[in-house]
């Protein structure tokens, strides 16, 4: 059974979307940074491949929304990748100003992350559909001796399966099939989920889908049935917040993670 230090927290984890990505340019070192020293439990971010097979936090395929530059990661070396600005885009107040232009914010590889930061949990997204992305982030995660501190997710079923064969220690969240059986299954009753078939410990899911509630009081029951952990995304007022830790969740992504930490200690979590 896969094992991580994210399941030795009792109590609802703060997880950083991004890092502090409200209030600083997303999935930089500063974002990360920020992030720490708010004291988050888990440090979320997308992982993606550059044209020399280097892993780098960035959610987008492209670089335009928060450089400016056109253009993909993948078809860009590290080199060419960190001669850009990341934090050039970035404004809090609509485009009046950009107050992180030009301070040297450079694109984090995922081991330079691991480095920084040798204590914290860290949640990964797998971005790429290529099939070497499974395969070079499994291979990291045991290079570097993450496999205890580690979730990985991905929105692409078969991504997530590769990387499952391949490093079967590592704790996984459900991929989107999975989610849909189990949302179907407290929804209308199909056939009960066997439990030696899961091969996931969370579900990582919004509040809603399209028209689709998610998040319910019986489907946090039934999780917590199966041992299966419910972890929400993206979540930045305080009554959100407040209601999803009524039902129960085990955690919460969010932008705000100073806020989310203000709600945990206003109700004596922290």
């Amino acid at each position: 059974m896969s094992s991580s230090r994210i399941f030795d927290i009792k109590r609802p984890l703060i997880m950083a979307h991004r890092g502090d990505s409200e209030n600083t340019p997303e999935n930089t070192m500063l974002a990360l940074k920020a992030a720490v020293s708010i004291g988050v439990d888990v440090l979320e971010s997308d992982v993606r491949l550059t044209k020399d097979d280097e892993i780098v936090l960035f959610h987008d395929e492209d670089l335009e929304r928060t450089t400016g530059v056109t253009g993909t990661i993948r078809s860009h070396t590290l080199d060419e990748l960190l001669q850009i600005d990341f934090g050039y885009n970035f404004t809090p107040d609509n485009g009046l100003t950009f107050p992180f232009r030009d301070i040297g914010l450079k694109i984090v590889t995922l081991r330079e992350a691991f480095d920084k930061f040798p204590e914290m949990i860290f949640n990964l997204d797998i971005k790429d559909t290529c099939l070497s992305a499974p395969m070079e982030l499994a291979r990291l995660i045991s290079h570097l001796e993450r496999l205890d501190s580690v979730m990985v997710g991905s929105f692409h079923n078969n991504q997530l399966e590769r990387f499952r064969e391949l490093s079967p220690s590592v704790p996984t969240s459900a991929h989107p099939g999975e989610v849909k059986n189990f949302v179907l299954n407290t929804k209308i009753g199909l056939p009960r989920i066997n439990t030696q078939d899961i091969q996931y410990r969370a579900f990582q899911v919004p509040m809603k889908s399209g028209p689709l509630k998610v998040i319910t009081e019986k489907f946090v029951r039934m999780a917590h049935e199966k041992n299966i952990v419910v972890h929400v995304w993206t979540i930045n007022d305080e009554t959100t917040m407040n209601y999803l830790l009524d039902l129960g969740v085990d955690g919460i992504f969010t932008d705000q993670p100073a806020l989310l930490r203000e709600v945990l200690e206003k109700r004596g979590f922290l």
